[in-house]
């Protein structure tokens, strides 16, 4: 039947972004008040939204059914420039703090390919996810194929990122990995037994680790360096190990002297612009200007949630589900970071830390999903995603 285009323009996320633009530039300048770099980041961080917001505006024209054609084109491109860039020479892709992440490309700068490559793994297993359902009916054999080709999907970008290595974006596709195999129909006592048994290993090791610390000096951490065992008793008691938790201390000390509506107070911290941001907002707005920007990180995944569910076609819903679960992880991790509840990986704070790339990217993100809402469309007299089910 004729379908019928509405409400094309989110005007509500649009606003939603625009609030972001604004906290972001505000808070990076609260971070260059540290002295801690010459460059202005405030402008560039300005020029960078500019070109995300045309960006945005041009990408939610294209039909979003067409991003399943191209997913698999779009999933070697990704390989190919984290493959590239374990081969690159160090003119080309310096090493820093021993790990090689990022292209220095002439009048570019840096260019992170694995940001991008998180999208394309969305859009790829979101294409496969659909296509399987398409084609299979949730039985046990049908579910443990369908986990199957997701992880085939995974495993090698995840080698390429082990090897540079950068843990925190191993995590970030882990997180992903999971989100598409919850909203991927597959049944529950799969993914009970896929989640429960990590699950109970982790609450084992804090079980032996606070009850019997020796057993695990003398069988988990005897294997390791001095160093990453430093890190982790860093992570837990930042105070005492002030070389190995600093940045965690430093972070706890500026929010804690933020109080309910901000202080003037200032405390050192290294990269306050980027991965500590969150305990700038903490330190200049209190309690209130961080509890208001965590508000408005919810608003924003409810929209996209709402997106995928309002969704014509499964395809975009997937995308917008691994969109969300994306931005959950990364806003959850970085906030638990800047708190002291979570180690230090180096992500940084969506749409409000400084960086091209990490801003770009999620913009990206969020432009796939207004393309979703911009190009759903409702069909008369159809009840369900039936028509997508292959007829017998």
């Amino acid at each position: 039947m004729e379908n019928i285009k509405y409400e094309k323009y989110d005007i509500n996320m649009f606003f939603v972004l625009f609030l972001f633009s604004v906290i972001s530039c505000l808070s990076i300048f609260y971070a260059q008040e540290m002295s801690q770099y010459d460059t202005n980041f405030v402008i560039r961080q300005a020029v960078f939204y500019f070109v995300a917001f045309l960006m945005i505006f041009l990408i939610l024209h294209f039909d979003f059914e067409y991003y399943m054609y191209l997913s698999w084109l779009l999933y070697f491109l990704g390989l190919f420039l984290l493959m590239l860039l374990a081969i690159a020479p160090p003119s080309i892709a310096p090493p820093s703090k021993g790990a090689v992440r990022w292209f220095e490309l002439p009048l570019i700068g840096s260019f992170q390919p694995s940001e991008l490559m998180k999208i394309f793994i969305i859009i790829t297993l979101s294409n496969i996810t659909f296509k399987h359902n398409q084609r299979y009916s949730h039985t046990l054999s049908a579910d443990l194929k369908l986990i199957g080709k997701m992880t085939v999907v995974v495993i090698p970008p995840v080698l390429f990122l082990v090897n540079q290595p950068d843990m925190g974006m191993v995590m970030m596709t882990t997180s992903i990995f999971i989100t598409m195999l919850i909203v991927s129909g597959v049944s529950l006592k799969i993914l009970a037994v896929l989640f429960g048994i990590p699950l109970l290993g982790i609450a084992m090791f804090l079980w032996v680790f606070f009850r019997y610390p020796a057993v695990i000096d003398q069988y988990i951490f005897s294997y390791l360096s001095p160093y990453q065992v430093r890190r982790f008793y860093g992570w837990l008691n930042p105070f005492e190990y002030v070389d190995e938790g600093y940045q965690t201390a430093q972070a706890l000390l500026l929010i804690g002297t933020g109080k309910v509506f901000g202080s003037d107070h200032q405390i050192y911290i290294p990269e306050a612009h980027t991965d500590f941001i969150f305990a700038i907002i903490g330190n200049t707005h209190g309690f209130g200007g961080a509890a208001l920007l965590i508000v408005l990180y919810f608003i924003l995944l409810y929209m996209i949630v709402m997106t995928a569910f309002k969704c014509h076609h499964p395809f975009g819903s997937y995308l917008c589900a691994g969109i969300a679960g994306m931005l959950a992880f990364q806003v959850f991790q970085n906030i638990g970071m800047n708190l002291g509840i979570l180690p230090v990986t180096g992500f940084t704070l969506p749409l409000v830390s400084y960086g091209g790339s990490s801003l770009l990217t999620t913009m990206l993100a969020i432009g796939l999903v207004m393309g979703v809402r911009y190009n759903r469309k409702v069909f008369m007299f159809s009840s369900s995603d039936s028509q997508y089910k292959e007829k017998a």
